[in-house]
């Protein structure tokens, strides 16, 4: 993109995708043609997004020895921070049906049954009611299995007392969501039952700062104070949320350490506090929220347990 042409190249599976959508039109990638366009706009600078660019094709650029080459990491990120009217309605729509596919699956909850059973049923209830696919790998964890973040459901049976966690989402007409809730299969561990309690006040302190005008760090920060008064915030093992859109994980980072931002109308962001105790179990609580005028949306219904 120059500021006099924008001109996009694309190989020979996604041209005719290209023509129908692209608002600048499309051409076949070619070496000569991007050589071409950077010679006739007299470019001193190419840029690229040094996050997906490998070395390889940076030293690629570096020999047409016609402009040099610049890093420009997340060149989108602010063009995508905030949404369209458009976007929020489709980040809605498949919110609601990330809800359906949660309470369909609460329903084949039984002793016995596996974590990967469980994801399966959420799949296939995904797929067949209009889901393109999951937003990302189910993350369907019992008992123990609960206190890794990033677990991926694997054979373990539900027995009574055990912790359930489930992270899931889904992508429906290129939209993203994303929903962690927890529930207790029988009567629950003491511990984790005040997790889960000191868990869901710490989101209520961080949704307190969603608003425009406040830092994403200070949503993070009001969390972990909820989360210290208690004597859990060395059990915070991530960040406090994340933007979300076409992709599940996109700019902000939520985190007291983070970059510094200042939350506006229609960003759209998830709120995920977390505690964990290895060999016991963890609890993790998040919703996606659409910042408004005054405060926030939440996409998704309250579950209490």
């Amino acid at each position: 993109m120059h500021k006099k042409e924008a001109l996009l190249c694309v190989d020979g599976r996604y041209i005719e995708a290209a023509l129908e959508k692209s608002p600048v039109g499309a051409v076949l990638k070619k070496e000569e043609t991007i050589r071409s366009f950077l010679k006739k706009h007299k470019v001193l600078k190419l840029g690229f997004d040094g996050k997906f660019t490998s070395y390889e094709n940076y030293l690629h650029f570096k020999k047409w020895r016609l402009a040099k080459p610049v890093s420009i990491s997340s060149p989108l990120e602010g063009l995508r921070l905030i949404k369209e009217k458009e976007e929020i309605e489709g980040l809605k729509k498949s919110a609601a049906l990330l809800w359906l596919g949660f309470c369909h699956l609460q329903k084949h909850i039984k002793a016995g049954i596996t974590e990967k059973e469980l994801a399966r049923i959420f799949e296939i209830f995904s797929l067949e009611n209009g889901a393109e696919a999951l937003a990302f790998e189910p993350i369907i964890a019992f008992g123990a299995n609960s206190a890794m973040p990033h677990y991926r459901a694997g054979n373990t049976r539900l027995k009574k007392g055990d912790i359930v966690l489930i992270d899931i989402g889904v992508v429906l007409n290129t939209y993203h969501s994303d929903m962690t809730r927890v529930l207790f299969f029988g009567t629950p561990d003491p511990s984790l039952k005040k997790m889960y309690e000191v868990v869901k006040e710490s989101q209520k302190a961080a949704l307190l700062k969603a608003k425009p005008g406040s830092d994403v760090r200070e949503m993070d920060v009001a969390a972990r104070e909820v989360m210290k008064k208690a004597g859990m915030e060395n059990l915070f093992l991530h960040s406090l949320g994340h933007g979300i859109g076409l992709e599940t994980h996109e700019h902000p980072r939520i985190k007291f350490d983070g970059p510094s931002l200042k939350l506006k109308r229609g960003m759209v962001i998830t709120v995920e506090p977390g505690l964990y105790v290895s060999g016991l179990g963890g609890v993790r609580y998040e919703d996606t929220i659409c910042i408004t005028e005054t405060g926030y949306k939440n996409f998704f219904p309250k579950q209490e347990v």
